[in-house]
């Protein structure tokens, strides 16, 4: 049975029986979330686009465990959560990749072409492929046509000859996420070197691909050499880069890292687990996926992860927490069973805005 309140401020609260909780006026870690219509929200290893005053979230779509989509929510105050639909999937690949599926969609916006881009890791059978699939769509809410699967880096690494093929179309692509920096320049961030180090790619004026002529130390970057590092979730702070990763243990949580750098592409510098408390160990049981900044709260963000559920992935849970930017540049994490916007705070003293 569902009840639906009106709360102050114009936010909806669905009241729904059992354990089961609706898009609400405050977040509740780990439990299921729904929306608008009372279905689970499928928005897995996702990120956020902020638009117009609208906050997308995109994701992977896991119903059909063989088939992955990209979802598409909206929302005005990030409790309310809109069903936009299915924007992209696998039908839309060419048919040499029809057996591909998709992880880690993000999308950013165009001002300059007026197009909205999505890139994800696309992989196939044996996790060899690890591309980066890229597609555009004229509208948030999609669809979305498919562009090309690259890997933007082809340089040799002295790689071994298997079967990532590294020594043929470069470092892999697979955990990733995109940024747009304050200059309007866009960046592709992904674990690569069969995961072992974290690139950091500019884009081109489409948000295509990579910004040519690929010069290292000028385009791109490599960072966190061999510290086997993924599920990068970058954001900008006071001026400074930051940036929260996972470990490689499979779908197993381990203790997340974060670092620091005055340049994008670096140096960037390490400064350990963000997360404090309970359960700090293995990031609450959960991996990053997104930083948001809130569009209207300068210095206010909010930590996005996923508690992964391997067995019945549709019903993994969502770990959205208060992110604290300290002046020492270090961030802190720090569980809450519950919690609302006013829990956001900006940057502590010592640290711009």
């Amino acid at each position: 049975m569902m009840r639906r309140l009106t709360l102050s401020g114009g936010l909806i609260l669905l009241m729904v029986c059992g354990d089961r909780l609706s898009s609400a006026a405050e977040f509740r870690p780990g439990e299921e979330w729904l929306d608008a219509e009372g279905r689970s929200i499928q928005a897995h290893g996702g990120g956020m686009l902020v638009k117009d005053g609208v906050y997308y979230w995109y994701g992977e779509d896991r119903r059909e465990r063989r088939q992955t989509t990209v979802s598409c929510y909206s929302s005005t105050d990030l409790t309310a959560w809109k069903h936009e639909g299915v924007v992209f999937g696998p039908a839309a690949f060419p048919d040499a990749y029809r057996r591909n599926f998709i992880e880690r969609p993000k999308v950013i916006f165009n001002p300059r072409t007026g197009k909205y881009v999505l890139w994800f890791h696309m992989e196939g059978r044996g996790y060899h492929f690890a591309r980066g699939g890229v597609a555009t769509g004229d509208k948030a809410t999609g669809p979305f046509e498919f562009h090309d699967a690259i890997r933007p880096i082809t340089e040799n690494f002295d790689f071994p000859d298997d079967r990532n093929e590294q020594q043929r179309y470069g470092g892999t692509l697979r955990d990733m996420n995109l940024f747009v920096d304050d200059d309007g320049r866009a960046y592709v961030f992904y674990a690569s070197e069969n995961n072992a180090t974290l690139y950091i790619v500019r884009l081109n004026e489409e948000f295509t691909g990579p910004e040519t002529p690929i010069v290292e130390g000028e385009t791109w970057a490599r960072a966190f050499v061999g510290e086997m590092r993924e599920a990068p979730a970058p954001f900008k702070s006071g001026g400074r880069y930051y940036i929260i990763t996972s470990g490689c243990t499979g779908w197993t949580p381990n203790a997340a890292d974060h670092g620091v750098a005055e340049n994008i592409l670096g140096p960037w510098r390490a400064l350990g687990n963000p997360c404090v408390g309970d359960g700090a160990e293995r990031t609450f049981e959960s991996q990053s996926t997104f930083v948001l900044p809130i569009a209207d709260r300068p210095g206010c963000f909010i930590f996005m992860a996923d508690r992964w559920r391997p067995r019945q992935l549709a019903d993994s849970r969502y770990i959205w927490l208060p992110l604290v930017v300290e002046p020492d540049d270090k961030i802190e994490l720090a569980w809450r069973d519950a919690w609302d916007l006013s829990a956001l705070e900006p940057a502590r003293a010592g640290q711009g805005l």
